[in-house]
Order: C-alpha cells, then sequence, then structure tokens
C-alpha cells in the first residue's frame, strides 16, 4: 500500500513538469512572434557620372563583298589580300559567255529590224510597177482567150449532145466533149482568181510605202536597239570595280575561279565604327553625341575617345538588344577592323543618385525592390536601378532619403514584424 507522503511528492513532480513545459512553449511562442532585429540605413545621396561598359567590334563604316551582277569566271584578279584601294578602281575582270552570246543575239536582232524598215518604207520601182501591169494584162488575156475556148466546147458539147441522143455518135465521143467543158470551165474559174490576185499586187505596189507598216517596223528597230543597249551594259559590267576606298580584307575568288552572289573580294572602308550591342533596357539613356572611352587590353591603359553617332532603328527581339554605333575621334594606329575593343558609354556626366547598399535590393523578376521599416512592419518598395557601382547600388525612383531601408533583406518578407538595431 502507497503511503500518503510517496502520492504527494509524485503528484508535485508531475505539477513542476508541467509547468515547464507551459513555460517552454510560452517562451517558443513569444521567440517567433516577435519582432525580427533588423539593421537600417538611410539611402546615401552622391553625385557620380553613369556609364554603360561593354565590348563591342571594330568595323568599317561601309562593308562590301564586291562583284558583278552575274555569274562569271574570273579572267584577272589586279588586288590582294590587305591592299589599300581608291573608289572606281578595277579590281578583277568576270569572262561570262552568257553576256556575249546575248550581246551577238541583240546585234542580229538590230540589224534584221533595219533590213525590215527598209524594205517597209522603200517606194516600188518603175520596172516593179510595169512587171505587175503586165502581169495583170497577161492573166486578163489568158481568161479571154479560155473563155473563148469555152464557147466553142459549149457549142460542140450541146451539138454532140443531140446527136447522141438521135444515136448518130458514140457515148466516147459524146463524153470527150463534155469532159471538155468542164476542164475549160475549171481553168477559166482559176484565171479569173490569178487575175484578182495580180491586180491586188499591182494595187499594193501603187500604195507603198504602207504607214502602218512603217510604224510597226519602227517600234520594232526601237526594242531591238534597246536589248543591244541593255546587252551592252551588262557586258561592261564584267570589270568589278571598288565602289569605295577602303582594305581589302578577303578574296572570295582567284582567277579562274567561279564566282556567284558572294563576290570577288571583300572590301571595308578606311573609315572605321564602334558597333556594340546593348540591352534594350538602355534605351531611354541613350543620345546621339554622348561620349565613349574606348580601350583594348590588348595595348594597356592606352584609351581614345569617340561619340555614339547612330541608335539602331530596330531592337533584336530574339536577343532583346540594339546595336549602336560609335565612331571615334582620333583612332590610333592598332585599330583594325574586326578587332574587339572596351566600350565605356557616358550616358550621365554629372548626375544625383541615392546609394542603397547591394544587399538591400531584391530581384523579383523583371523589377527590383526594397523592404523599408514602416510602424513597426517591412514594406514593400519597387525602385528603379542603374547599374551597381563600388559603393552599392544607384536608385533613380522609389525611395527617399528619409526611408529607413533594411541593409539585408534576406528572409524578411514584406508585413512582418522587425525592430530596428539602432
Amino acid at each position: 500500500m502507497v503511503q500518503p507522503e510517496t502520492q504527494s511528492k509524485t503528484w508535485t513532480r508531475w505539477v513542476i513538469l508541467a509547468c515547464l513545459v507551459v513555460a517552454i512553449t510560452a517562451s517558443a511562442l513569444w521567440f517567433r512572434r516577435r519582432p525580427k532585429l533588423v539593421v537600417v540605413v538611410h539611402p546615401e545621396r552622391v553625385s557620380l557620372t553613369e556609364t554603360i561598359a561593354s565590348s563591342a567590334r571594330v568595323g568599317g563604316v561601309q562593308e562590301s563583298a564586291i562583284g558583278a551582277q552575274f555569274t562569271g569566271t574570273v579572267e584577272h584578279l589586279f588586288v590582294k589580300l590587305g591592299d589599300r584601294i581608291q573608289a572606281g578602281q578595277p579590281l578583277a575582270t568576270l569572262r561570262n559567255e552568257v553576256t556575249q552570246q546575248q550581246k551577238a543575239q541583240a546585234a542580229t536582232s538590230v540589224a534584221t529590224a533595219r533590213a525590215r524598215l527598209a524594205q517597209v518604207s522603200r517606194a516600188p520601182l518603175r520596172s516593179e510597177l510595169d512587171e505587175a501591169t503586165h502581169q495583170v494584162t497577161e492573166a486578163k488575156a489568158q481568161v479571154a482567150q479560155i473563155n473563148a475556148d469555152l464557147t466553142l466546147a459549149t457549142t460542140q458539147f450541146e451539138r454532140n449532145q443531140q446527136l447522141f441522143h438521135n444515136g448518130l455518135i458514140a457515148q466516147s465521143e459524146f463524153d470527150i466533149s463534155q469532159s471538155n467543158q468542164k476542164s475549160l470551165q475549171s481553168r477559166l474559174h482559176s484565171a479569173k482568181a490569178t487575175v484578182k490576185v495580180r491586180e491586188a499586187k499591182l494595187e499594193t505596189l501603187k500604195n507603198t510605202p504602207l504607214a502602218e507598216d512603217v510604224l510597226v517596223a519602227k517600234a520594232q528597230l526601237a526594242e531591238a536597239e534597246q536589248a543591244l543597249r541593255v546587252a551592252e551594259q551588262q557586258s561592261k559590267e564584267a570589270t568589278v570595280t571598288a565602289p569605295f576606298a577602303g582594305v581589302i580584307t578577303s578574296i572570295n575568288a582567284e582567277q579562274g575561279q567561279t564566282v556567284g552572289a558572294n563576290g570577288v573580294v571583300n572590301l571595308i572602308s578606311d573609315s572605321l565604327e564602334i558597333r556594340v550591342d546593348l540591352d534594350e533596357t538602355n534605351l531611354a539613356d541613350l543620345e546621339l553625341g554622348q561620349q565613349a572611352i574606348l580601350s583594348s587590353s590588348t595595348f594597356g591603359d592606352e584609351t581614345f575617345q569617340g561619340r555614339l553617332t547612330d541608335i539602331g532603328a530596330a531592337v533584336d527581339d530574339a536577343r532583346g538588344i540594339v546595336t549602336v554605333r560609335i565612331t571615334p575621334d582620333n583612332p590610333p594606329a592598332w585599330l583594325r577592323p574586326g578587332k574587339t575593343v572596351n566600350v565605356n558609354l557616358l550616358t550621365n556626366e554629372k548626375v544625383d543618385r541615392l546609394i542603397v547598399p547591394s544587399t538591400a535590393v531584391l530581384r523579383q523578376g523583371s523589377r527590383s525592390v526594397v523592404l523599408i521599416v514602416q510602424s513597426g512592419h517591412a514594406a514593400e518598395r519597387i525602385v528603379l536601378t542603374r547599374p551597381t557601382i563600388q559603393q552599392g547600388i544607384p536608385v533613380s525612383a522609389g525611395v527617399t532619403e528619409t526611408d529607413e531601408v533594411i541593409a539585408n533583406s534576406t528572409g524578411i518578407t514584406a508585413g512582418q514584424a522587425v525592430r530596428i538595431r539602432r
């Protein structure tokens, strides 16, 4: 049997244990719900120079693959890689059998059209008119003769027909007279047709030249001459010349090789430019005439200046970039097409910005936010930031100098209770 004293001690231990559990739970709840201790800073206003840093490629103001407007074989090549040439200087000659054949065919067509025009424009000779008149007279005389023969043959046929019915002549004799009559009738029809043809020919000669024939022949000649001019121009283009002064950077075909749309040589102008691909978010900061500081890691600390002279008319939607062009003021001797250089484009030479620690800015997709202390809680502010500098991140909008910005916002959510470490 348990003694009362023992029961009292057991009960006391359970009470103490229960009190400890309650105390620990209450402490945990208080610890979890107590405001989080944070360090805050006030945005600091500083005056700074803003730049956009990037790498870029050097190119010519003009770059082109130089060739003819047809596919041909290189007959002569007058330049070599690295040559400096002047505008209009011959680079190569191309042989094109097709254009030569077209030129010869066009010349033949012109000669034919001229002969045709001369023919339709010429008046008939007296001898031609006399011959045509004689042929008409001869045809009419033949008609008259056949008419006379047909009259006699008809009379003979009618007489033999009567005799045949009376049984006085044989069938064969009657058939001969009938056949002779029909033959003469056919000859008469043909002779009359000949008279009409020869009369029409005589009338045409009398009316020659016809105005409409001359107009058609002149139009045909003009068309043939235009085709010849085009063919001659195409054959002249067999000589490839430089459209601008520059340097030969590539030979695409040697003598004897066939070239097409890729051209004979690649030519880059003496005037150089720097082409920079920038993110489209920089468009608001770009302005023609802005100064750029240019350098190359190959040549150490040597720098030279340039000016922004062109901002791309369109944004590459696949990459989200815009290409800008910088013209160097006094390019150094080592600057070459195709070389990569470093670019620092000055977008704002003197501008006041508020600076916050880089740890204070949170990136949420395409936007940037900071957390500030407001009425004992963390509040979210969307900010517009600039490229990071040594002192921190410049902010152009979203906070003021009096705001208490949480210096390290990692692990803190908007609306959470906070307390400031002073």
